[in-house]
């Protein structure tokens, strides 16, 4: 399943992303107990995540805040 930047705040869960306006794609990999996130075509992870933990993604002018969570990953505007 995929979301697009009108559905934030969402949380995603492993194997779905999300589309930003400028086209980059957020998604991640489950990793022991943590969130591996990647952007877009990425083979390495952008960041890993465990529950509570948070990146901030700048891309297309904006900042996205990513927090992972005991569900998935929440992905939301700033």
């Amino acid at each position: 399943m995929s979301h697009t930047e009108a559905d934030l705040p969402a949380v995603i869960h492993e194997a779905e992303f999300v589309i930003l306006a400028d086209g980059t794609q957020v998604r991640y990999e489950e990793s022991g107990g943590a969130r591996d996130v990647f952007v877009n075509d990425e083979w390495t992870a952008r960041s890993t995540l465990f529950p509570g933990s948070d990146y901030c993604l700048e891309t297309g002018g904006c900042t996205y805040l990513l927090t992972a969570t005991d569900d998935g990953l929440k992905v939301e505007k700033q």
